[in-house]
């Protein structure tokens, strides 16, 4: 009975577009579609990557908030 309250939800995952309009946030993201048009890589690649890294900032500034609040 417990257990369904406990469990971790997993977040849903978005379909990749390949027909992705290029969004860029910042230089990295800048870079790697320049790489991605210089060595004709999977757009699916570097779409993937982009998106982990929005994840991990997202991450580290959420928790960098929550550590200013408790200090």
């Amino acid at each position: 009975m417990f257990k369904n309250w406990f469990k971790k939800k997993e977040k849903e995952k978005e379909p990749v577009n390949l027909f992705y309009e290029r969004e860029v946030q910042d230089g990295i993201e800048e870079s790697l579609w320049e790489i991605k048009e210089e060595y004709d890589l999977p757009t699916e690649e570097v779409l993937n990557v982009v998106k982990s890294k929005r994840e991990n900032l997202d991450h580290m500034h959420e928790m960098l908030s929550k550590k200013e609040k408790y200090e």
